[in-house]
């Protein structure tokens, strides 16, 4: 049978397509995670809530028991003494750590460091400077129990529904949360106590299918140190934290960058070594009652 290639063809074809070969893509690399620290100093509050995570790849389905780590060693000092946090885990996934030592509280003006050492050897470090405290204005602060209006179509805007607080230097923005502490119960916290529910609030700009929907807390950013709040500012009825917050500026960088976008960017982050944040603030908070302008 006739050769159809030569053997100096058929090198020459091998050469060709090894090089070939050579020249395409190299094929991806494996996926590096990062360590991931989210830490909120408050003031007059003890050290908690410190979340230390590991991010995932897009390709993995996310399981919060494979992105938490409960072994790595978690320090924060301040200028006169160290805390080594403990790990625990939350009844409803995930953990976090805390200082056991609950007298120890939150300084205000006082640099903290953080710095955190994985079981891998990798070490995360961040600082923050606490705000000063902030308070109430006296008899301008929220009151106690308000009374939503029955009708709904012109809905005022009180005076009695403007808070001030007092202001803390080198602080210019200026957050300011409310939290509904229970979307079930209402009738109970009555004189006399009844066993009516609580409901949502019906506001025409609501999406059922927005991921914001079902938040029992909700957030505004001020550059102001009072809140002209509106009643549609509301979205539950029944007991509800109202907090003022002076965030030192790590704090106001993460604000934005968890509101503005979708995206981590690394310049709004605060810690090294990892990416997150180690920020701190100072509140003013008060609980209120919303009765419902109709059962």
């Amino acid at each position: 049978m006739k050769r159809i290639f030569s053997r100096s063809q058929i090198t020459i074809i091998a050469i060709v397509s090894m090089f070939l070969a050579s020249c395409e893509d190299a094929p991806p690399t494996g996926y590096v995670p990062e360590y991931v620290v989210e830490s909120y100093l408050i003031v007059d509050k003890p050290i908690t809530g410190v979340v230390l995570s590991r991010s995932l790849a897009i390709t993995d389905t996310f399981k919060m028991e494979n992105s938490v780590v409960i072994d790595a060693v978690v320090e924060i000092s301040s200028p006169t003494e160290t805390f080594i946090l403990q790990y625990r885990a939350k009844p409803k996934g995930g953990g976090e750590y805390f200082n056991p030592d609950t007298t120890k509280l939150i300084q205000p003006s006082t640099l903290y460091t953080l710095k955190v050492t994985t079981a891998d050897g990798k070490i995360v470090t961040g600082s923050t400077t606490t705000p000063e405290r902030i308070n109430w204005l006296p008899g301008k602060g929220p009151k106690p129990v308000y009374q939503y209006p029955l009708d709904t179509l012109k809905l005022p805007s009180p005076d009695s529904l403007r808070f001030y607080w007092t202001p803390a230097a080198g602080v210019s923005e200026y957050l300011i949360s409310l939290e509904c502490l229970d979307t079930l119960e209402y009738g109970k916290y009555l004189t006399p106590a009844t066993n009516e529910k609580n409901r949502r609030m019906k506001r025409f700009f609501d999406q059922e299918d927005s991921p914001q929907y079902l938040e029992t807390t909700q957030y505004g950013f001020l550059q102001a140190t009072y809140a002209p709040f509106v009643w549609n500012a509301f979205r539950w009825y029944g007991r509800t934290q109202l907090t003022a917050i002076a965030p030192d500026y790590n704090f106001v960088k993460w604000f934005k960058s968890r509101w503005t976008g979708n995206q981590y960017d690394p310049n709004l982050g605060s810690v090294k070594g990892g990416v997150g944040v180690f920020a701190s603030a100072s509140i003013a908070t008060q609980e209120v009652f919303v009765l419902k302008n109709q059962p």
